[in-house]
């Protein structure tokens, strides 16, 4: 794992995990389980050591899709993708016999809500947090990040794909995702060419969701940091 230590967009988001997931179970003595799923796996990977964890009581770190054994004195923070696969494996823990004390639910994007109300529905009780991050990339280096997303070149470009738009939407809610942890509302542009129809779409996607996370903001600041999106 990579030094919590080091500068730049890693450190910023070892940051915001203490100063949002770890501060919520602060208060509690007791040591916690922190569950991951394999994106939050490699994300988490990429900004913090083992020892980093520990110093904040977190003693296991486990797999959410692998079999655990039931430690049902101790609370759990699951920080998870919100997709119906996470969401399911998350209820399995608790709806018949609960492996853990409590929950503490974090996504790193928003979660639908017929997720959150099948969540509702079977883990309620069990729930002591439940919250969105905004943290749906992957810092590489103190400047450098990724979508993490392997198959988005053949789902944007291929002609067969039945995917483009979903993909599109994914890496725009991701770009979102970004400027939110930077704390930045950049202006987006595209280079206008007939041959740049998906750049185009990126941009306007991402120029929408900006303005819509922004939206609630009192203080009506508009950081306008050029984000240059081309094919």
């Amino acid at each position: 794992m990579a030094s919590g230590s080091d500068h730049g967009l890693k450190r910023i988001v070892w940051k915001k995990i203490k100063d949002t997931i770890i501060t919520d179970c602060r208060n509690s003595e007791v040591w916690k389980i922190l569950i991951l799923d394999p994106f939050t796996t490699k994300l988490l990977s990429s900004c913090c050591k083992m020892s980093d964890l520990m110093s904040e009581k977190i003693t296991i770190v486990e797999d959410l899709f692998k079999s655990r054994e039931p430690v049902p004195e101790m609370k759990a923070i699951y920080f998870i993708s919100p997709t119906a696969k996470c969401v399911e494996a998350f209820i399995a823990d608790f709806k018949t016999k609960p492996k853990y004390k409590a929950a503490y639910v974090y996504f790193t994007d928003y979660c639908p809500d017929e997720l959150f109300n099948n969540m509702k529905l079977y883990c309620a009780k069990y729930i002591r947090v439940c919250k969105e991050i905004n943290m749906s990339f992957m810092p590489q280096e103190a400047q450098v990040f990724t979508c993490d997303n392997p198959g988005a070149f053949q789902s944007i470009y291929s002609p067969n794909s039945q995917d483009k738009m979903n993909t599109l939407e994914t890496m725009a809610d991701q770009l979102v995702s970004l400027c939110a942890t930077l704390d930045e509302y950049p202006g987006v542009r595209y280079k206008k060419d007939a041959n740049m129809e998906n750049a185009k779409t990126l941009a306007e996607l991402v120029d929408d969701k900006l303005a819509k996370h922004y939206e609630l903001d009192d203080s009506g600041k508009k950081k306008v940091i050029p984000l240059l999106i081309k094919e």
